[in-house]
């Protein structure tokens, strides 16, 4: 049976249609990590070609290639520092000359580093700020910047955490990047959404990647995890494949400056 929307003047696409992402291109950061590796191929899958902003000689750099080609998309990779604002402004200069058309940002490089609040120094402190804070900002402000200037729709989808809402302990200079990242995706958004484009992020809660491996092998907070968590297990990178799917796709055109917590429920308990 065929629908139409609630003026009943226009077709409404078929949900088998809702989460395809055909001919629509991706520009990602982070997208050999952990979290991001996993939400690349499944824009990929869904059918987006792949734009990676990635570091020289990344060690990770052939998985997201083999993965991509796999799935019969395109990749485009451009290298930079996504610490150094500048560099990263260049590198979407370059991008943009390449010809690249955006429909969709995942903005999902992060780091982390751990010290009571007493002993962070000013590297850390540095390190940490510019990759999840600065650089989070100054991608979604190049790739919303484009999508303005061309009077394209599109989505962009930055990575937050569960820290955006919980302190924690030895985590204070990530914590309040992550709340940054929060409040940024809400203001973007009301300046944004009006032009047809959706600024979200995704709230990842305790995921098994390499950031959290110290974690992991702590056999009591491993536990402690999994007892705080309603689910009753870590959570893997494989289960952000719908999250990002659907915050990349038309299924989600009417959410706005909202976060997608994916979390197994543990700040709900």
């Amino acid at each position: 049976m065929a629908y139409v929307n609630a003026q009943g003047d226009a077709p409404l696409a078929p949900v088998s249609e809702l989460f395809s992402l055909q001919g629509k291109t991706a520009v990602c950061t982070g997208a050999t990590g952990g979290l991001g590796l996993s939400m690349s191929i499944a824009l990929a899958e869904a059918g987006a070609d792949i734009v990676s902003i990635q570091i020289a000689n990344d060690p990770r750099a052939d998985m997201l290639k083999e993965a991509v080609a796999a799935c019969g998309q395109k990749l485009q990779v451009f290298e930079t520092n996504v610490a150094d604002s500048v560099a990263l402004r260049r590198c979407f200069a370059e991008i943009w000359a390449a010809g690249v058309v955006p429909d969709i940002l995942l903005n999902c490089a992060g780091i982390n580093r751990r010290a009571k609040v007493e002993d962070f120094t000013d590297e850390d402190i540095d390190a940490i700020y510019a990759i999840n804070q600065k650089a989070s900002f100054v991608a979604a402000q190049e790739v919303g910047k484009k999508l303005l200037e061309l009077k394209r729709p599109g989505k962009i989808i930055n990575i937050a955490s569960i820290i955006s809402f919980i302190g924690n302990y030895n985590i204070a200079a990530y914590a309040a990047t992550k709340g940054a990242v929060l409040q940024m995706t809400k203001a973007m958004s009301n300046e944004w959404a009006k032009h047809g484009i959706n600024v979200n992020c995704i709230c990842p809660g305790y995921i098994m990647t390499a950031m959290t491996k110290n974690y992991t092998e702590d056999k009591e907070y491993y536990n402690y995890i999994i007892g705080r968590t309603p689910a009753g297990r870590w959570g893997l990178p494989e289960d952000f494949r719908g999250a990002i799917i659907f915050l990349a796709s038309k299924a989600s055109d009417f959410v706005c400056g909202t976060s997608l917590v994916v979390d197994g429920g543990m700040i709900a308990k």
